[in-house]
């Protein structure tokens, strides 16, 4: 006879279970916590019915509220203070910070998110330059373009319209036109020389040459004009300083343009300076005059496209007004510094040069 079990034949348990939960890890078993049965009778039992009494239900809800207000509260003010920055900032508000205070994970990405707006408010603060310079560049050569094709028109009109204009009159218009297509190619050139510099195209010409040879052929070109002028030519070139790396060119631009300008604002019986010296690993050159200066109000202003300090003297000559951001953009290339300093009979532009040891030896090989 086979033997058959069932249920009421099991052993029973007596007595509370055991409570037993799991602990898991990325759905991997780590551990168990097991809780086993307190008799009823037990302290701790004891304390655990007093706790649950009514008062101290009561204590329980309250100190837990009060525990939660000061843990939760200001976690939850630090996230609302980010998602209001956040939304701030999605509406284009780049001025949106976030409180960085604390050092939890809200003020950590706190501080994420404010180094990410102010990432974002500085190129839009570039983008808004660069298209704030552009439109005043568009503006500038719009009008200095005009101007001159607005002479050559009218000289043209003239002539079309009245044949009988006597040969004197229609050779000093054509003079006209001719000097005023010369100065609207000079804009156009300069124009365009200006605009490959400051975007880097073309590089420079680096070699070892003498600032004092470069002083001679700029104060020869000059000669005429200052004789006639009544104006002293000067240099002055240390020793140290004759031997310099630079562009020559490019260089003798820069200092061509502003003796050029000196020379213009020089009355007679006045000097005009080239020097050049070394200060620690800089080549200093400048130029320097005895005229009548530049107003302060102007300083700031004069290497800037088309600036004329005297808008009246400017709009006849055949200047492009582009000399001096030539001038600068040039130095720039060089990763020199132009300065200007002025006053009532003495203005002197600096042109500073870096001449690092690795340019010099380089250059002074390359011409042995």
């Amino acid at each position: 006879h086979g033997r058959t079990f069932d249920g009421a034949n099991e052993p029973r348990i007596e007595g509370p279970p055991t409570v037993s939960a799991p602990i898991q890890v990325g759905g991997e078993l780590r551990g168990m916590v097991v809780l086993p049965p307190m008799a009823p009778g037990s302290p701790v039992m004891r304390d655990l019915t007093r706790m649950l009494s009514v008062p101290g239900t009561l204590v329980l809800i309250v100190g837990t509220t009060i525990a939660a207000a000061l843990i939760f509260a200001p976690a939850r003010r630090k996230l609302e203070a980010l998602e209001i920055a956040t939304e701030r900032l999605g509406s284009g508000d780049l001025t949106a910070r976030a409180p960085e205070v604390g050092g939890d994970e809200i003020a950590r990405v706190a501080r994420a998110f404010n180094r990410m707006a102010e990432e974002l408010a500085a190129r839009s603060d570039a983008l808004g330059t660069s298209d704030r310079l552009r439109r005043q560049m568009l503006a500038d050569v719009s009008h200095e373009l005009k101007t001159p094709l607005t002479a050559m028109r009218g000289y043209l009109e003239t002539m079309r319209m009245d044949v009988a204009l006597d040969t004197a009159t229609r050779d000093r218009y054509l003079a006209t036109v001719e000097r005023e297509t010369l100065r609207l190619d000079r804009i156009v050139q300069d124009l365009v020389d200006l605009a490959r510099l400051e975007n880097g195209v073309g590089g420079l010409h680096v070699r070892l040459f003498s600032v004092g040879r470069l002083f001679e052929q700029i104060v020869r070109r000059h000669e005429r004009d200052a004789e006639l002028q009544r104006i002293e030519f000067r240099t002055s070139v240390a020793d140290e300083a004759d031997q310099i790396v630079a562009d020559p060119e490019r260089l003798e631009q820069v200092i061509e343009n502003l003796t050029a300008n000196a020379l213009r604002h020089t009355p007679a019986g006045g000097v005009v300076e080239l020097t050049a010296q070394m200060d620690r690993m800089s080549a200093i050159i400048r130029v320097i005059d005895s005229g009548t200066g530049i107003a302060p109000e102007h300083l700031p202003f004069v290497f800037e496209r088309f600036y004329k300090v005297d808008a009246a003297r400017a709009s006849t000559s055949a200047r492009s007004g582009l000399g001096l951001s030539i001038a600068k953009a040039i130095v720039a290339r060089h990763r020199g510094a132009i300065d200007v300093e002025s006053e009532p009979g003495r203005t002197a532009f600096t042109i500073a040069l870096p001449q690092q040891i690795e340019q010099v030896v380089h250059a002074t090989s390359t011409n042995l």
